[in-house]
């Protein structure tokens, strides 16, 4: 038998993936990184709407806590590794500066997420990482002692140290088609059922066409199955042609999505969640009392939207030219009443091509926290959205993918420098 020295193989170039490579060269391994793209971190370019939300500030404890409670316990390890201090820290060092908005959100300062893409591939330059892009996995190689290769394009790669980082199986057209889960699956491993995160919804009935382009600031999204909240979230709404997007409804849709597997959910929008109804009763008395001339409509346009407001009082049977002085106060409390708590509709479809996310993935209890390598098939680890992690929009699960994408590759580079320099790295034949 010969000693050889097999590369450590990294499967996907996205965030994942890009860190991983770059860790693992950065300490002296031979690196080589497949991607079936003919370009790196394309889903990274489309991200934030190519502005590249890279994480959130904050403590890191604090984005931790965000994610569900099993996924935020698999992260604490990670996410103290490589902090979003770090990921700040690289992207400056190469010349990106990054910029923290009100909401937590960081971005580079320029809005490019080319900027941060280009860095990351300056890091694997700089560490001769080997890139190999148009090159598809078609399987990975494992016999008893675990890990043995992959075949690419039809030829077989040795290798003993592999990273997962497909990604999810959300918009199939930057490349993430769920390769990852398939492989995994046949390796031994459970997946937990795949469902859309961050996904915009389509409502039933369909709201106004009119309607779309329409943005409602900081108001509370409520989900509801057989008469029990499921999710909320305040936040920003906007109207588009196929139902609803923005913050708020991507992040009731993974909740919601999950709910429909079992009934239907029905959606509530609260326009005012910072007043309680007698509250919002009195505002609106007073705006009333002030334009008592003027039609209920147009006094309503100081609250509302104009395009909605004849549609919405319609739905409470109030009538829209209805002058303020006359208006009856049962038909006042009906107003209250739709604005506290709208009944938008229910949800008809939420699609998990269209979501940013994927949640589902491989089963976290079959993975080492403090490693990312599969506790079932020695020499693999897994990165990134391939395991069953998405937290809430504004940058976690970027930060997520970093932090897991270099634990990975740290670990599959002490892994192998241990091997190498013990002798014990051997070829398979």
């Amino acid at each position: 038998m010969t000693n050889v020295a097999h590369p450590i193989v990294i499967v996907g170039a996205g965030g994942a993936g890009l860190i991983a490579a770059w860790r693992a060269a950065s300490m002296g391994a031979p690196v080589i990184l497949f991607e079936k793209n003919t370009k790196v971190g394309i889903k990274l370019l489309i991200s934030g709407g190519g502005k590249c939300n890279v994480t959130h500030d904050g403590a890191m404890e604090e984005l931790r806590r965000e994610f569900s409670h099993h996924e935020s316990r698999f992260l604490k390890h990670a996410f103290f590794s490589f902090t979003n201090a770090d990921v700040r820290r690289m992207l400056e060092a190469r010349g990106v500066a990054t910029l923290a908005r009100p909401n937590g959100r960081v971005f580079p300062s320029t809005g490019r997420a080319a900027d941060v893409v280009e860095a990351l591939l300056s890091l694997l330059w700089e560490c001769s990482v080997k890139v190999r892009l148009g090159s598809r996995v078609e399987s990975i190689l494992i016999d008893g002692n675990g890990v043995r290769g992959i075949v690419v394009q039809g030829k077989t790669l040795l290798a003993q140290h592999v990273v997962l980082a497909t990604g999810g199986a959300s918009y199939r057209k930057t490349g993430t088609t769920g390769d990852g889960f398939l492989w995994a699956t046949a390796m031994g491993h459970s997946v937990v059922p795949l469902r859309p995160a961050l996904a915009p919804i389509g409502l039933r009935p369909p709201l106004p066409d009119a309607w779309r382009g329409i943005a409602l600031r900081d108001g509370c999204l409520y989900a509801y199955s057989a008469g029990k909240r499921v999710d909320s979230c305040r936040g920003d709404l906007l109207f588009t042609h196929e139902g609803i997007s923005g913050p708020a409804p991507l992040a009731v849709s993974r909740a919601a999505a999950q709910a429909m597997e079992v009934g239907d959910v029905s959606l509530r929008f609260d326009f005012f969640p910072g007043l309680d109804p007698s509250a919002l009763d009195q505002a609106l008395n007073q705006l009333i009392r002030s334009n008592g001339r003027k039609q209920l409509g147009t006094i309503l346009e100081a609250l509302v939207p104009n395009r909605m407001i004849e549609w919405l009082l319609t739905s409470v049977h109030v009538s829209v030219q209805t002058r303020g002085h006359v208006l009856l106060r049962a038909d006042r409390a009906a107003v209250v009443r739709l604005l506290k708590s709208w009944e938008m509709g229910s949800v008809e479809r939420i699609d998990l091509d269209r979501g940013e996310v994927t949640a589902g993935g491989v089963a976290l209890s079959e993975v080492d926290p403090h490693t990312m390598a599969s506790r079932i098939v020695p020499g693999l680890y897994l990165a990134g959205e391939v395991l069953d992690i998405a937290g809430p929009i504004g940058g976690y699960n970027l930060q997520a993918a970093f932090s897991t994408g270099f634990v990975a590759g740290e670990s599959a580079a002490r892994e192998w420098l241990d091997s190498h320099e013990s002798g014990l790295l051997i070829a398979r034949e």
